[in-house]
């Protein structure tokens, strides 16, 4: 017989030995294989989870679960000894130290490192869902990346070859989407990389990126590596020191097929994602120059460190 949500959510805070937000115990879950008997459909099925949970509280007199914090939402089962004080702690020593800079400060280092990298070469635009087509609240949560990249891997090839290709096949390029983050640790991990998987997967690859990652966290590596194993959404650790040395902790799953239903939803609500399309599709070797103007500015060294200062993300 298929389990329940409360069923799931119970054996989950049994293993786990303390409070936890529906959300956590939804992906905790999904990492044991046990949401695939819950058969919650749609785009956010961690929702559905939680539904359910608070549904028990409120409507079951019965209900076995206790709400212990509310900013944010933490639950344990009512027969469970838990101290929350050392738990308070613990969660204390994970958040995010203050910072002077926003997140979109951070666009201009990755279209930077995403355009000298090797492994991707390619140039990048900043979509801005603020000005999407307004939709009804919550409706489009998840749906719009960050950033947006393009490699022309035919660019460097001979004139010839180009032709060649353009006649007989397609020419080669990829398609990547990116979801930034100014701190990644254990306690946000899990929601901001399925905030990736939501709104990245349409694309070739797809990548959650972070500045300076505490790469010694052994159980964040581990959670890195298995989320990525699982869903194949990549993992950049940008390097404010040298954003050039910036690293890729997890390649992402190449795609052959891009999600064209996703792409043409962005492309209807968002004139960014619209123009950047256009852009790919008019990219012209020979007259590089003006497509170079389409996308995002790509600032030497010399100006990236100026950059850096003036908003306070280097010292």
């Amino acid at each position: 017989m298929a389990k329940t949500i409360i069923e799931v959510a119970k054996e989950i805070l049994e293993l786990k030995k303390e409070a936890l937000n529906p959300n956590k115990m939804y992906h905790i879950a999904n990492e044991m294989g046990l949401t695939k008997e819950l058969n919650l459909n749609g785009k956010t099925p961690w929702a559905s989870f939680g539904a359910g949970i608070y549904m028990d509280i409120k409507e079951n007199s019965d209900s076995i679960f206790e709400v212990v914090a509310t900013k944010p939402m933490l639950i344990k089962l009512k027969n469970q000894n838990i101290n929350l004080e050392a738990q308070a702690e613990k969660n204390s020593e994970i958040k995010e130290s203050k910072t002077f800079y926003n997140e979109r400060d951070l666009h201009q280092l990755l279209t930077r490192f995403a355009f000298v990298n090797d492994n991707f070469k390619a140039y990048t635009k900043t979509i801005y869902h603020e000005s999407s087509k307004k939709s009804q609240k919550g409706v489009d949560k998840w749906l719009y990346p960050d950033m947006v990249g393009v490699s022309f891997e035919y660019r460097n090839y001979q004139k010839e070859l180009n032709k060649f290709i353009g006649k007989f096949n397609f020419l080669p390029i990829k398609i990547y989407a990116f979801e930034i983050k100014k701190h990644l640790s254990v306690g946000n991990f899990r929601e901001y990389y399925f905030q990736a998987v939501s709104n990245s997967s349409w694309a070739n690859e797809g990548y959650l990126v972070a500045l300076d990652i505490d790469e010694s966290d052994e159980e964040l590596m581990d959670l890195i590596k298995r989320l990525s194993f699982s869903f194949g959404i990549g993992v950049i650790s940008l390097n404010s020191q040298n954003v050039d040395e910036s690293v890729i902790l997890a390649r992402a799953k190449f795609k052959e097929g891009l999600d064209y239903s996703v792409m043409n939803e962005l492309s209807v609500k968002n004139a960014d994602f619209k123009k950047f399309l256009e852009s790919v599709e008019e990219f012209n070797i020979e007259k590089e120059y003006r497509s170079k103007s389409e996308f995002d500015e790509i600032l030497n060294a010399e100006r990236l460190e100026s950059y850096l200062k003036e908003k306070k993300i280097k010292g």
